[in-house]
C-alpha cells in the first residue's frame, strides 16, 4: 500500500485526538494510551519529540529541557485539570481538518494556523482557564505546540445522524462525477490496479487501526463510513494508477470537504459524551 494512497484517507491525528479525549476524561488509562499514541504516531519518549513553539502552558515540567510524550502528557492534564466540562460550550478536545479550499478552523494569520494548513490537521485542546487553546501540530519527526488565546472560530457540528446522510450524499456524488469521466479515463480503465481491490485493501488497512473502547458506536460508525468513502475517493483520483488525477479534482474537492466535517463532528460527539 503507497504511503502517499493511504495520506489521503485517513490521517493518524484523528486517532490520536480520540485517545487524548478518552484519558483526559478518564476513559482510557495512561498506559494504554501512551502505547496507543506511540503505535499511531504521536509524540515518541525521546526528548525533543515535542517543541514548544509558541506555548503558554502550566509549570508543571521544566520547559528548559527536551520535551517528549510524558511532559506532553503532564502539560495536558494540568492545562484541562479543573475544567467544568460538562458544562463548557468549548469541546474538551477537537479535531481540525484542512484542504484545499478548507482553511482549518483556527485564529487566521496565527502561527499554529499555519502549521495546521501544512499538516493538514491538528488536535485542538481546551484550557481550563477560558479564552485559552493547545492546539498540537504535527511536523516531520516533532509535535509543536501552540497556544491561542480568544474566541476560536465555530466549527460546522454535525450530528452522527447528519454526517452519515453527507457521507452518503458525497459517495453518490463521487460515483456519478466517477461515472461522467470520458471513455479510458476512469481508474478502472487504466489496466493496472482493480480499484475495488485498492479500496479493500485500504479498508484492511483501516480495520488495524484501533480507537478506544469507549469511543461511541454512532461516532464509529461515521468514521468508519468516511473511510469507505474516503478509499473511494482516493482509488477515483488516480493516486495508485496515475489515471485521472487533477483532470477532476475540482469537482471532488467539495465532498472532500463533507469527508473532513464528518471525521471532525465524530470526534466532538465522541468527546461531549465523553464529558456529560
Amino acid at each position: 500500500m503507497q504511503r502517499r494512497v493511504l495520506d489521503q484517507v485517513w490521517t493518524p491525528t484523528q486517532h490520536i485526538a480520540l485517545w487524548l479525549g478518552a484519558w483526559l476524561t478518564g476513559n482510557e488509562g495512561y498506559d494504554h494510551t501512551t502505547d496507543a499514541l506511540k503505535s499511531l504516531g504521536g509524540p515518541s519518549s525521546t526528548p525533543g519529540s515535542l517543541v514548544l513553539a509558541d506555548a503558554v502552558v502550566p509549570d508543571a515540567v521544566d520547559v528548559d529541557k527536551p520535551l517528549g510524550l510524558s511532559e506532553m502528557m503532564r502539560l495536558l492534564k494540568a492545562a484541562t485539570e479543573g475544567g467544568d466540562w460538562a458544562e463548557d460550550p468549548r469541546a474538551l478536545v477537537r479535531l481540525v481538518l484542512g484542504g484545499p479550499g478548507d482553511a482549518p478552523l483556527l485564529t487566521a494569520g496565527t502561527e499554529a494556523a499555519t502549521a495546521t494548513a501544512a499538516a493538514g490537521g491538528a488536535i485542538v485542546v481546551a484550557d481550563a482557564e477560558p479564552g485559552f487553546h493547545h492546539v498540537l501540530v504535527k511536523e516531520d519527526d516533532s509535535w509543536l505546540w501552540f497556544t491561542l488565546e480568544g474566541h476560536l472560530p465555530e466549527p460546522a457540528y454535525l450530528s452522527p445522524g447528519e454526517a452519515d446522510l453527507q457521507l452518503a450524499d458525497a459517495a453518490r456524488e463521487a460515483a456519478a462525477t466517477i461515472a461522467a469521466l470520458p471513455k479510458g479515463h476512469s481508474p478502472a480503465a487504466s489496466g493496472r490496479t482493480d480499484p475495488r481491490l485498492m479500496v479493500g485493501l485500504l479498508d484492511d488497512h483501516l480495520d488495524m487501526a484501533f480507537v478506544p473502547d469507549a469511543v461511541p458506536r454512532r461516532a464509529l460508525g461515521v468514521l468508519a463510513r468516511a473511510d469507505r468513502v474516503s478509499s473511494i475517493l482516493a482509488i477515483a483520483q488516480g493516486s495508485e494508477s496515475g489515471v485521472g488525477g487533477s483532470a477532476f479534482d475540482p469537482q471532488l474537492i467539495p465532498l472532500w470537504k463533507k469527508i473532513r466535517q464528518a471525521r471532525m463532528s465524530a470526534v466532538e460527539y465522541a468527546v461531549r459524551d465523553w464529558t456529560r
